[in-house]
């Protein structure tokens, strides 16, 4: 059966995402006792008594927490992603789904773009996206693709979800939780209608990668009109512009998109901001190593093994905008 064969997909993913985890992580009772646990946890989720517990929140000291699931709602909630990646509608223009490479598609088409005599950019991300989405609009838009019921109470439950911090339980009223497999594919969907309706423009170039979108025109005013409108869509729903990551004028000012440098020619190289990312990453990395109190051999080799890593990833950022 298809998902029974989900399942093992689901399961298979569980224990690759976390293979690195600490040796008293619940992963490791849920994988060496699985003939047991996982019997039990299916006939409850296709007899719709399933429950989420309410996942642990890990504050960070920066903008965005961490929200830990447990790994039975983990493998949960990546059986329900996967079965509801074909129902629920996505626009081609969205590329942080899967299928566009990690999004890498659209760089090539930006160049091609620009090469066309596109003149004008407007880029822009949604301030806080996942958390203020209205949980009711986003329960509106799933009920009217999702008609399983055994999908709907997971779904339902990872909408209305409870966290517990320090002994302490609250329920945030508005926004999803991040942390989990059904978050990119429900973030995605939500905007579908935003997606199709510039997509249909013919006057711009249009690409949405989770929360950021970027608009090129070869004249002013179709960006304009698509600025506006943008700013309605938002209205209805409740979102704003990031004002400290929202970018308008010509081309030749330069822009980046995806970690890449892109001017009135085409691309030109890693973007400062992500070169200002990846010294901060590494700087903390090293932090991290000497903290652990690893010797200088490991720490070393913990580095080089990340910029090897992030080399790679800016020779294929760079080698798909130049395709």
């Amino acid at each position: 059966m298809l998902t029974d064969y989900q399942r093992d997909v689901a399961l298979a993913w569980l224990l690759r995402q976390r293979r690195r985890a600490s040796h008293n992580a619940d992963i490791w009772d849920l994988r060496f006792h699985r003939e047991k646990y996982l019997n039990h946890i299916w006939q409850q989720v296709d007899n719709g008594e399933y429950r989420l517990l309410p996942p642990q929140l890990i504050r960070t000291g920066k903008q965005d927490d961490i929200v830990l699931w447990s790994a039975a709602d983990a493998l949960v909630m990546k059986w329900v992603a996967l079965e509801i990646k074909d129902l629920l509608p996505l626009q081609s223009r969205c590329v942080h789904t899967a299928g566009h490479r990690g999004g890498r598609d659209s760089l090539a088409e930006i160049t091609q773009t620009l090469a066309e005599g596109a003149r004008f950019v407007w880029r822009t991300d949604i301030r806080g996206y996942y958390r203020h989405i209205r949980k009711q609009q986003l329960w509106h838009h799933v009920c009217r693709f999702i008609r399983s019921p055994v999908l709907q109470n997971i779904i339902k439950q990872y909408i209305w979800y409870t966290v517990e911090h320090g002994g302490e339980f609250f329920t945030p009223q508005g926004g999803i939780c991040r942390g989990s497999a059904l978050s990119p594919l429900l973030g995605a969907s939500f905007l579908w209608y935003v997606d199709s309706a510039f997509s249909r423009q013919e006057d711009i170039y249009y690409v949405r990668y989770m929360d950021d979108f970027l608009f090129l025109s070869t004249r002013r005013w179709p960006l304009r009109r698509a600025v506006r409108r943008l700013h309605d869509y938002f209205e209805n729903t409740g979102f704003e512009c990031h004002p400290d990551k929202t970018q308008v004028g010509r081309t030749e000012r330069g822009f980046d998109w995806l970690g890449v440098w892109f001017n009135a020619t085409g691309p030109t190289g890693i973007a400062p901001r992500a070169k200002e990312n990846h010294r901060a990453r590494r700087l903390r990395l090293e932090e991290q190593a000497r903290r652990k109190g690893l010797p200088e051999e490991a720490v070393c080799q913990r580095v080089q093994q990340y910029e090897a890593r992030w080399m790679l990833w800016a020779e294929r950022q760079i080698r798909s905008a130049v395709k």
